[in-house]
């Protein structure tokens, strides 16, 4: 059990290692879509960036031509993007000609993809748009003032007639939020409502471990099976709905702010209740198909191997880990994430295959549980296992006494069959027959003293 404790304590740090080692696997795009010289230039300095493991890889994205275009991109696929807006070239040049008025704003839009990974966008993504949104600005600007100074200083005309703003400050930006989940709690608040939502649903299923053995001597493993299966999908169906209301208490009397996510309907709040539910329920029903089998000594071993991995999954940006870590994708917990952040802020949809895999793992689960009812009451007929669920052999098994019980299989009691009732008659003719012989014998030797007795009487 402590090297149980140790390998889970090691998988909790190594899937926390280094994480930014692998910033490299995170693409944000470039989306060009003025036609100058200066969102080609811009583009050009971007990509010429040096590249590290440390830093997000730069993609040009060159099939899209508006800014809605942009947005409904970065919401659906991208961690983020920035857009060059149309027109960049035309604007600042004619203010630099001109003095006409510039807006330094309106040069770049960056887009937050908060739903891809709330941790992933606070320390790589988000950092890494402004900063090198900031750094180009600073840049392109010196290098402008530079070429305006030499113009001036060579032509005739020394009266300044561009746009302080242009020629000082020609590109800044403006950041666009496309999926909402930037709150304080949003790193946290799934994963933690998954994970109290399943402990909680954790002990009274194996409570039912201790009290179900009886039942396997009385019932049918299918009707075992079915109560299973009711008790838990009740349980998680409770847990999940406290789940919910905590989400919507945390969101306060303002449940419609833009800064904690969408609105919330009904229609949101059925679907938050219904994320909470399809990630637990399954996890619910393979920790009791394994409880069933384990004896009680190690039951504790499933409950932690699925809990600290799924917690892990959902806490932690699978892209930054190493590949070991690459099964982490089909937990529920991982799963759950994705498709709650959709549900609570709209970015980065994988509905279909969030659903897929989720009801997948649900039937995969069913299954298992109902073959090890199946192989749980094979056990218990046969005596292998005692009320407790120590295993014939091992120091902790209490006996079989507690399996003298008639075996049904259909819920009701056993009949006695012909060949029981006639084994039954026989055995009492043989012993009636035992008796009336006993009671001979003891008359003779009754007879046998009385005869004893007048002899020394007589003598």
């Amino acid at each position: 059990m402590i090297g149980f404790l140790w390998f889970v304590l090691a998988l909790f740090y190594g899937k926390n290692f280094k994480r930014s080692m692998y910033a490299y696997r995170i693409d944000i795009d470039i989306i060009n879509l003025d036609d100058g010289p200066v969102g080609q230039n811009i583009t050009n300095t971007i990509l010429a960036l040096p590249k590290a493991k440390t830093s997000p890889t730069w993609r040009l994205k060159t099939d899209i031509s508006t800014i809605d275009e942009a947005r409904e991109y970065t919401r659906k696929y991208a961690w983020g993007a920035l857009v060059i807006n149309k027109g960049l070239s035309g604007n600042l040049n004619n203010s630099l000609a001109t003095g006409s008025s510039y807006n330094s704003s309106a040069a770049i839009t960056i887009l937050e993809q908060e739903g891809r990974h709330p941790i992933a966008q606070l320390l790589f993504v988000k950092f890494t748009l402004e900063g090198t949104v900031g750094s180009i600005a600073t840049q392109y600007a010196i290098q402008q003032l530079a070429d305006y100074k030499s113009a001036i200083a060579g032509s005739d005309d020394k009266d300044v007639v561009a746009n302080i703003e242009a020629l000082f400050r020609p590109i800044g930006y403006t950041v666009e939020r496309v999926g909402f989940y930037g709150f304080s709690l949003s790193a946290v608040l799934l994963p933690l409502g998954m994970m109290v939502s399943f402990v909680c649903v954790l002990v009274p299923v194996m409570m039912l471990k201790f009290g179900s053995y009886p039942a396997y001597r009385t019932t049918r493993h299918r009707s075992i099976f079915r109560f299973l299966v009711g008790v838990i999908f009740v349980l998680c169906l409770g847990f999940s709905f406290y789940a919910t209301l905590a989400f919507l208490a945390f969101r306060g009397p303002n449940y419609n702010k833009q800064e904690l996510g969408l609105p919330v309907t009904g229609g949101r709040f059925f679907s938050i209740w219904m994320t909470y539910l399809l990630t637990i329920f399954p996890m619910s029903l393979w920790i009791k198909s394994l409880s069933i089998l384990i004896p009680p000594a190690f039951v504790a071993i499933p409950s932690v191997l699925t809990l600290i991995p799924n917690t892990l999954a959902g806490l932690t940006v699978a892209e930054l880990s190493s590949n070991f870590f690459k099964w982490f994708h089909g937990l529920p917990f991982y799963q759950g994430g994705v498709l709650g952040r959709y549900v609570i802020g709209g970015g980065y949809p994988k509905l279909g295959q969030c659903l897929g895999v989720l009801f997948g793992e649900t039937v995969f689960s069913l299954i298992l549980l109902y073959f090890c009812t199946l192989i749980q009451q094979h056990f218990v007929h046969t005596g292998a296992v005692d009320h407790m669920g120590n295993y014939r052999g091992t120091k902790a098994y209490l006996g079989s006494a507690f399996n003298k019980t008639p075996i049904v299989d259909d819920g009701r009691a056993e009949e006695p069959s012909d060949s029981s009732i006639e084994a039954g008659k026989t055995t009492s003719r043989q012993r009636r027959v035992s008796e009336q012989i006993m009671s001979i014998v003891d008359d003779e030797e009754m007879i046998t003293q009385a005869g004893m007795q007048n002899e020394t009487v007589a003598l």
